[in-house]
Formats: structure tokens, C-alpha cells, sequence
């Protein structure tokens, strides 16, 4: 059984594919077996990882005989890992060398679910942001319990910096949400995050996110794309009811919506998004939030102090402006957010700004 299994989804990958392998060839833990799951590619992706595997047991291509998404493809891997621990990574990034060794040896030395960071590096080699650990975090925490500190999003994002034990996995059937264009590897997470009882974050460095120019998050999102982020929130409802931890689901609420309805906004600017789409992500904003009770439960935090509550203030003002566009009403909305900030960075207390 080797130590680590590393499952990488496939798509038209053919372009990334060797630097790739040699990040993992270059690796100073050699214990692993990386999956390939090829998603039904139309490029020279399964030729060329069949080619690779040829020389190398570690590497093994599992196929897919149609395209069912990234989700799917990781889902298959989890459920072919034979490893004792399992990590993710997708092609077209790249892995440090001592990012195996670096995980593998926290996970044993403190007998814990394991979270790194990671580099976001543009298509020229420039860093664009250098992840680091939250100063304060206990050396070993459950996430739940750090919450009201340090949020929740930490926790629901860069999946593939994470080690994680295999048959916990595969056990409790944790799987990436299948049939969505965007956030698979987010449900993924929201499914692990009350089911971790010790986790420890290491300042190490472990992955290499390369920001191509043409990725989702420098092009442009569909509405489908805001309303996949939109059902994390919905699922995360559903699984803080669950654990009596419905304050938790609240603040990821009002993160999603202000980091969101700000993008939908921007893209609106941008002519990338309409006034139509503008109604139909509200309306599936206000639909979810109405439904787990949050515009009842949060509003009233929202007159006391707008900028803590920044998201659940941007729906509630487009809901509730009298303007006829709904762009209007975002602008408005944004612009009452960016006001406080300003105020705030020049040492106001915004406590003391209030809904009008």
C-alpha cells in the first residue's frame, strides 16, 4: 500500500501534462501512486499518460469512456486509491518538491487531517498571491471550533493543499458534487468540514496554482457558475443544521454573497453579465437564504452594523431598493460597502454606521 495516492482529474490536458509528471517525478517522497483519470479527453492526453506510465508503475490512467466532469473524475479516483492518505491535484499545476514529504510527515507526526498552502502563479512565472498560515491558529484544531475567529472559508477552499485519510473517504462516502460547471471540489469540502475532528495547517508551501490566462477565474462566470457557488451555501445549510452549528453557515453565507454579488457586479460593468442575470442570481440568493431562515436571523445585524455583514446587506438592499434596475440597486449596495471600508481605513469605527 503506498503512502500517498494523488488523484488528477484529465481534460485536454495535453499541453501540461509533462511538467506535470516531472513535478511528480521530482518529488522527495517517493511513496505514491498518482491516478490519472482521463475524462474522455479528444487531445493526445491518454496517449501521452500511457506513455509516461509505461516507464514509471507509480503512474496509472484510469479512463473514463465519456465526459462527466471534473467532479466524476475525482470521485473515481477516490473510490481506485489504495493509498493510506489521499491528495488532489489538477494537470495544468504543479507540485513543489517537498510538497508530499512535507504533508505526509505532518499527517503522521500529529496523527491529523492535514492543510497547506499554496502560490497562485501567473503565466509569466510571477507570484500573484503567496498563501500563509493564520497567525493564531491552535497547532491542532478542529475547524468548527476556530470558526468565529478565523471564518469558515478558510476551510472550504484550496482542496488540493489537503491530506486526507483514504478509507475515511471512501467510508463515509465524501465525494466532489457531480454535473456542476464550478465549486464540485468546494461541496467536497462543506461534506468534510463538521466530519474533521483534528486538523493541523502547515506553513509549508505544497502547491503551484498557475492562473492561465484563459481559467474561469480570469474569464467571465455564466449564472449556472454563481448558482453552483450558491448550492455550497444551500448544502452547508444543511449540514450546520445538522451539527446545531447554523451561525457557522450564516458567516459562509454572508462571505459567498458579498464576494459574489460583487462579481456579478463587476461583470455587469464589464458587459459579461446582463440586468437579467442580475434578477436571476438575486432571486436564487434570496430564494436559498429565505429558505434556512438567514434574511430573518441576519437582517437585523445588518441595520446594526452594515459593514459585518457586508454580503447579507448587498441581497438585502437589492431586495428591497425601490429603483427599477437591479444593477442600480447593486451599485448602490456596493457603493454604501466601499463608503464604510474607506471610513473604516481611516480609523472610523464602523460599528457606528447604521442602515438607513
Amino acid at each position: 500500500m503506498p503512502a500517498i495516492s494523488i488523484v488528477i482529474p484529465v481534460h485536454n490536458a495535453h499541453d501540461y501534462i509533462h511538467r506535470f509528471v516531472a513535478s511528480l517525478q521530482a518529488q522527495t517522497f517517493t511513496d505514491f501512486e498518482a491516478l490519472f483519470i482521463d475524462d474522455a479527453s479528444p487531445d493526445e492526453s491518454a496517449s501521452i499518460l500511457a506513455g509516461l506510465s509505461s516507464g514509471d508503475p507509480r503512474l496509472k490512467l484510469l479512463r473514463h469512456p465519456r465526459n462527466l466532469g471534473a467532479g466524476a473524475a475525482r470521485n473515481t479516483g477516490i473510490r481506485a486509491a489504495t493509498g493510506e492518505t489521499l491528495c488532489f491535484a489538477d494537470p495544468d499545476d504543479f507540485l513543489p518538491s517537498t510538497s508530499l514529504e512535507a504533508r505526509y510527515a505532518a499527517f503522521k507526526n500529529h496523527n491529523a487531517i492535514v492543510r497547506a498552502c499554496h502560490d497562485e502563479i501567473a503565466d509569466d512565472g510571477a507570484i500573484l498571491t503567496h498563501e500563509t498560515r493564520p497567525q493564531g491558529l491552535p497547532p491542532i484544531f478542529r475547524p468548527a471550533d476556530v470558526a468565529q475567529q478565523f471564518g469558515v472559508n478558510p476551510f472550504l477552499c484550496a482542496h488540493w493543499t489537503w491530506l486526507l485519510p483514504t478509507k475515511m473517504l471512501q467510508r463515509m462516502d465524501i465525494r466532489n458534487e457531480e454535473g456542476t460547471r464550478t465549486a464540485e471540489d468546494i461541496m467536497f469540502l462543506v461534506q468534510l468540514y463538521f466530519n474533521v475532528s483534528k486538523l493541523v495547517w502547515i506553513s509549508d508551501t505544497v502547491y503551484h496554482w498557475m492562473k492561465r490566462t484563459e481559467s474561469l477565474s480570469n474569464t467571465f462566470y455564466t449564472n449556472e457558475h454563481y448558482f453552483n457557488y450558491l448550492q455550497c451555501v444551500d448544502t452547508f445549510y444543511n449540514e450546520a443544521l445538522k451539527n446545531k452549528r447554523i451561525d457557522l453557515a450564516d458567516s459562509f453565507c454572508n462571505d459567498y454573497l458579498g464576494c459574489y454579488i460583487s462579481h456579478l457586479l463587476l461583470q455587469i460593468i464589464n458587459g459579461k453579465s446582463s440586468e437579467d442575470d442580475a434578477h436571476a442570481v438575486i432571486r436564487e440568493a434570496a430564494r436559498i437564504c429565505t429558505k434556512h431562515g438567514a434574511l430573518n436571523r441576519c437582517i437585523p445585524k445588518v441595520h446594526k452594523n452594515i459593514l459585518f455583514n457586508s454580503g447579507f446587506f448587498l441581497l438585502w438592499n437589492a431586495l428591497t431598493d425601490d429603483n427599477p434596475s437591479m444593477t442600480q440597486r447593486l451599485i448602490k449596495g456596493q457603493n454604501t460597502v466601499t463608503h464604510l471600508y474607506e471610513k473604516a481605513l481611516q480609523g472610523r469605527r464602523p460599528r457606528e454606521q447604521h442602515a438607513q
